[in-house]
């Protein structure tokens, strides 16, 4: 969303600035018209385009299923959760407020132009037009081909004359369709200083037209004196087009302007140019790397034995593997088919998503397991690795876990979380080639009886960011240790540590009795944890107290 605003701002911006310095000051009214409404168009089609992507780096070799981050159940289940709402929410909260009541300003002047026109009395012109008079409008305004007067004796009938010439030239120009359109842009970008810009912009062209045809049926001078007496009038209606809407001193230098010559419609040509370079510039992939090293491409001509396509485009590997350089391979292996015929991809171009993204995710598995009562008693402790399919409509199906060394105690852990993730609510799901296709997941639960208190807390400790935030760190500062590569040493490591009551974190080690691939794995998973910001600490009864947290890193060639 962030990037989006960000292109949408950059290309208003730009249109807009164009259009204050080269245009605004001319008379080519339709031009203008034309132009304000293609540009605001044009930044909202530029914002959502697709931007041209390379495909994703494979980080594992031989991976079979796409690796969601893994969970920790422990002794301290939480059977309240709090509500810890992230700073995004909070915006969106405010957005949607704010939305809602932009929308109820839209409505309410479509009402109020409604109950007008059924409360006045109204004649057919021979234009097409409806001419209604009440004594509700204050002064003349149109919305599409209804045209409104006041009941007012005191202006004379050439002032009315003019004034529905006025009005008449918005009726024709479908000027009411812009604004509504303007209106709508309004609602949804209610916080966009440009987005109003535009609004305004637009009425003003609008009334630049309509005076232009009013003032064809009289003096200039005269009519621009019916213009300043109109200038005191009451409140206008919202969503309408007004005899009196613009700044009077546009409206009148306009009139009196002469009409710029043809030639200085050159400008107009600067938009053509300035719509392909908005385009190729958000449309443009991260920028790549020149050089590959030599190490790695026996690693890439394994994996085109495996049935890995290599790409040509040479980029930086993730930092959260290998510093270097290599090619990106992709995962080119046909999906299986289901028992019922279906296709299953164990790699789609769009992933599965979870509603609300990973740490809803993570809320909800730690809401809805509980450590089984077997379990607790025989102190017993486990990884179970639960695998499962997102079908095409988003539901699970068929999940299944595995545990090392399985016994009727760890079969109580593999139970459990089976049964929460069989209860998971409808993911988006995956898409391969425009279309919606059943993808293979995995999910790691970590069943962890560590803990200081038999107590529970109200509130988990939560690393800065939340368990995305926490993702990125991970990713950006592990490094793979050398000698663990060297002897394809790979594995889950269990690192506990003691989160204090001011964030810090302290007592950090691997899980007693927990096994290790390599002690490289072990020294950099404890490093890296160690050199961790401070966290939120877990909350209880409205206090701040400290905990044992129990962090699974995996580390995978």
């Amino acid at each position: 969303m962030t990037i989006l605003l960000l292109k949408l701002s950059l290309c208003w911006a730009f249109f807009a600035l164009l259009y204050h310095w080269l245009l605004r000051h001319e008379t080519f009214f339709k031009a203008n018209r034309a132009y304000l409404i293609g540009t605001a168009l044009f930044g909202i089609l530029v914002a959502v385009w697709p931007a041209e992507q390379l495909p994703a780096p494979v980080y594992e070799s031989g991976l079979p299923m796409i690796e969601l981050p893994a969970v920790t159940v422990g002794m301290q289940e939480i059977e309240v959760v709090s509500s810890n709402w992230e700073q995004t929410d909070y915006l969106w909260l405010l957005y949607w407020a704010g939305f809602a009541l932009a929308l109820a300003r839209m409505l309410w002047g479509l009402l109020k132009i409604v109950q007008m026109a059924v409360r006045g009395r109204s004649k057919r012109l021979e234009d097409g037009c409806l001419l209604i008079s009440t004594d509700e409008a204050k002064v003349p305004f149109s919305f599409f081909k209804w045209v409104f007067v006041p009941d007012a004796d005191e202006i004379s009938a050439q002032s009315q004359q003019l004034m529905l010439a006025h009005e008449r030239a918005h009726a024709h120009g479908w000027h009411s369709l812009d604004v509504l359109l303007m209106e709508c842009l309004g609602v949804v970008f209610w916080f966009h200083p440009l987005a109003h810009w535009y609004r305004r912009s637009l009425r003003t062209v609008h009334e630049y037209l309509a005076d232009a045809v009013a003032a064809r049926q009289s003096d200039r001078k005269q009519y621009g004196l019916l213009l300043i007496e109109q200038s005191q009038s009451g409140m206008p209606v919202a969503f309408a087009n007004h005899f009196f809407q613009s700044p009077l001193k546009q409206r009148l230098m306009m009139l009196t302007k002469k009409a710029s010559a043809p030639v200085r419609a050159i400008k107009f040509g600067l938009v053509a140019p300035a719509a392909l370079l908005f385009l190729s510039l958000f449309r443009q992939a991260p920028a790549i790397a020149q050089v590959v090293d030599e190490k790695h491409l026996e690693f890439v001509r394994q994996l085109e034995a495996r049935g890995w396509e290599t790409l040509d485009t040479v980029v930086t590997f993730d930092p959260n593997t290998y510093q270097e350089t290599v090619r990106i391979v992709r995962n080119n292996a046909a999906p299986q088919k289901d028992a019922d015929g279906k296709l299953v991809y164990q790699y789609s171009e769009i992933l599965p998503y979870y509603p609300g993204g990973q740490d809803a995710m993570i809320r909800f598995l730690q809401e809805n397991l509980r450590y089984p009562e077997l379990a607790k008693q025989n102190k017993v402790e486990g990884i179970v690795e639960v695998s499962f399919v997102v079908d095409e409509t988003g539901s699970v199906i068929r999940p299944y876990g595995q545990i090392n060394m399985p016994n009727d105690a760890k079969r109580s852990l593999i139970d459990e979380a089976v049964r929460v993730v069989q209860s998971m609510p409808k993911w988006t799901p995956a898409q391969h080639k425009g279309k919606a296709v059943r993808c293979t997941m995995q999910l790691p639960v970590l069943f962890s009886l560590a803990s200081l208190s038999d107590k529970s807390v109200d509130a988990q400790p939560e690393f800065p960011g939340g368990m995305e935030g926490l993702m990125k760190y991970l990713g950006e500062q592990i490094k793979y240790p050398e000698e663990a590569k060297k002897a394809n040493a790979e594995g889950m490591i269990l690192v506990q540590f003691l989160v204090k009551e001011d964030g810090s974190l302290d007592q950090v080690k691997q899980v007693e009795g927990a096994q290790i691939a390599h002690p490289a794995l072990l020294t950099e998973a404890i490093r890296v944890v160690k050199a961790m910001p401070n966290w939120k600490p877990a909350v209880k009864d409205g206090k701040v107290v400290k905990t044992t947290f129990t962090l699974p890193i995996k580390f995978k060639l």
